[in-house]
């Protein structure tokens, strides 16, 4: 086939497909918004102290974890302790920080879309403990996906914006937590990978 033909073709097509739009009248939103964070110190420690589970959160911890297909340490108000590689308990200037980076981080603009990996890996997370030692809680964590999942739709996670997991990625780097937070890793010692289970 000659190259104007092959053109001419495409062409055609094209206009075909814009006009078969334009005549049932579909037009696709605009992508309105700006999903990059921006800090903005708007909510003091005490109220954010007040968002769920910080609000019944007698103790906070960080952890990290080896990956092993859908299998999370965590199970049910459980703590498979053999599965663990790291645990940090949060002190108050610690847990004043994490609620800093959760609630205090916005959209830049509001936004009509978002974004989302289908990748999911999680090696740290965020337990809450009650009073009498019960986990009430968790937030479990994949920042090579830069993905969250909440155990509680009660959760308060505060604007998802780009940029907020990374900070959280941060901080768990700051207080010592090393497994899980080297993106350059795909799959560390002792993990078992998806191919190795179908």
């Amino acid at each position: 086939m000659k190259p104007s033909i092959f053109i001419l073709l495409i062409a055609g097509i094209f206009q075909n497909l814009t006009a078969q739009t334009n005549a049932k009248g579909i037009k696709l939103p605009k992508r309105k918004g700006d999903l990059n964070c921006f800090y903005k110190p708007k909510y003091s420690e005490a109220q954010r102290n007040q968002f769920y589970p910080f609000n019944i959160a007698d103790t906070i911890k960080l952890i990290s974890f080896r990956y092993h297909r859908h299998n999370y340490p965590i199970k049910g108000d459980t703590l498979l302790i053999d599965s663990l590689i790291e645990i940090k308990v949060l002190s108050k200037a610690e847990i004043n920080n994490l609620t800093d980076i959760l609630y205090n981080n916005f959209y830049k603009k509001q936004r009509n879309y978002g974004s989302i990996t289908q990748c999911f890996f999680p090696r740290n997370a965020f337990l809450f403990y009650d009073k009498v030692g019960h986990l009430r809680e968790y937030i479990l964590i994949c920042f090579h996906c830069s993905r969250h999942e909440e155990s509680s739709n009660k959760i308060y996670f505060g604007s998802n914006c780009i940029q907020k997991v990374e900070k959280l990625q941060q901080f768990f780097v700051s207080l010592g937590i090393k497994f899980g937070t080297d993106k350059t890793v795909d799959l560390y010692p002792g993990e078992i990978s998806d191919e190795e289970v179908k």
